[in-house]
């Protein structure tokens, strides 16, 4: 995974608020790892980022006029095997904890191998057409 974020609720709120920060001023996003590592920092994000401190970083903002091209974002073939080897059986372990929220701390339901894979690849689908928001 490129950028690991704790799974805590008020880990992810951290997170959340300073990408809200890059949407609202784009000059405020990192341009680094190191960047975006002494940012996380100064919003109380605790998380890990790939690679050395002089590695690019690039954020990218969705277009969205009528004539502008349809973009559909996606993982990379690794990104995806990576992530969907984290798949088990049992409650869904790759969501992360901030969505028990909605659900007023009901338990997760144990799913099988197979439903939670295939739960896995709702997921990669609904981001891939829903912006990511």
């Amino acid at each position: 995974m490129r950028v690991d974020i704790v799974n805590d609720n008020q880990n992810w709120l951290n997170w959340g608020t300073l990408v809200q920060i890059w949407i609202a001023d784009a000059s405020q996003r990192p341009t680094t790892v190191g960047d975006l590592k002494a940012q996380m920092v100064a919003h109380c994000v605790d998380g890990n980022v790939a690679g050395p401190d002089n590695r690019p970083v690039q954020i990218r903002s969705y277009i969205n006029g009528p004539n502008d091209p349809l973009m559909i974002m996606l993982p990379t073939k690794q990104m995806a095997d990576d992530r969907l080897a984290t798949v088990k059986p049992g409650p869904y372990n790759v969501m992360p904890l901030f969505y028990d929220i909605a659900f007023g701390g009901a338990p997760r339901v144990n799913l099988s191998q197979q439903e939670a894979l295939d739960f896995a690849y709702r997921r990669i689908g609904e981001y891939s057409v829903n912006e990511c928001c």
